[in-house]
């Protein structure tokens, strides 16, 4: 309405003070004024930290991401009400905030350079919490250690390749951890130290 009165105020005075006339002016300018604030609205209605439901749909479809996987996810048990672990089938439709994941997923490895150092920069960016380290095999498959996933879906994604990029050819082994890799005398964010670093053999 701030615009509309920005307007009428250019009205002369002898109209001023005539109602029909200020009203038959308001009406197309209400229009015209919900038109622009739809337009101004826009870019937060196509955020993608923000957008939700369709808004996300169309968002996915410019990147190229569906909302349905194209694997069934893994089942889980969760405890019902009465403490009594139960089996849930998870839909292959994804919620807002798993497809609004793998959206910022699929714009990053668009960007990708091939590097590993942008690998990681790409990875702290999705799973700022969670830790990945990558080991070229250099006989066209690699192996990826990740450690911090919160739920079963992300590793589902990680696996069928929603979320890091797989070079041409090349073969990607995963291994889920929930903690840090022991590693003798390094004290980083993937890897820690006696008593705090998760023991683990990889065959």
């Amino acid at each position: 309405m701030a615009d509309i009165q920005r307007y009428l105020n250019l009205v002369s005075s002898q109209h001023q003070n005539k109602p029909k006339f200020i009203a038959w002016l308001s009406n197309p300018l209400s229009i015209l004024d919900d038109v622009a604030i739809l337009a101004n609205s826009f870019y937060s209605y196509f955020d993608i930290d923000r957008a939700v439901g369709t808004q996300l749909d169309i968002i996915g479809q410019i990147i190229g991401v569906s909302r349905t996987l194209t694997f069934q996810p893994t089942s889980f048990y969760s405890l019902g009400v009465t403490g009594v672990p139960y089996l849930v089938d998870p839909s292959p439709v994804l919620d807002d905030d798993m497809y609004r994941l793998i959206i910022k997923a699929k714009i990053l490895q668009n960007n990708w350079d091939g590097t590993l150092p942008s690998l990681y920069e790409m990875w702290n960016t999705i799973f700022p919490d969670a830790h990945i380290t990558v080991k070229d095999n250099q006989n066209m498959t690699m192996d990826v250690f990740v450690s911090g996933l919160s739920s079963q879906i992300q590793k589902d994604l990680m696996t069928n390749g929603y979320i890091i990029p797989r070079p041409e050819g090349v073969a990607v082994n995963y291994v889920y951890f929930g903690d840090p890799f022991y590693s003798y005398g390094v004290d980083a964010d993937d890897f820690k130290g006696y008593g705090s670093g998760y023991w683990a053999q990889y065959f």
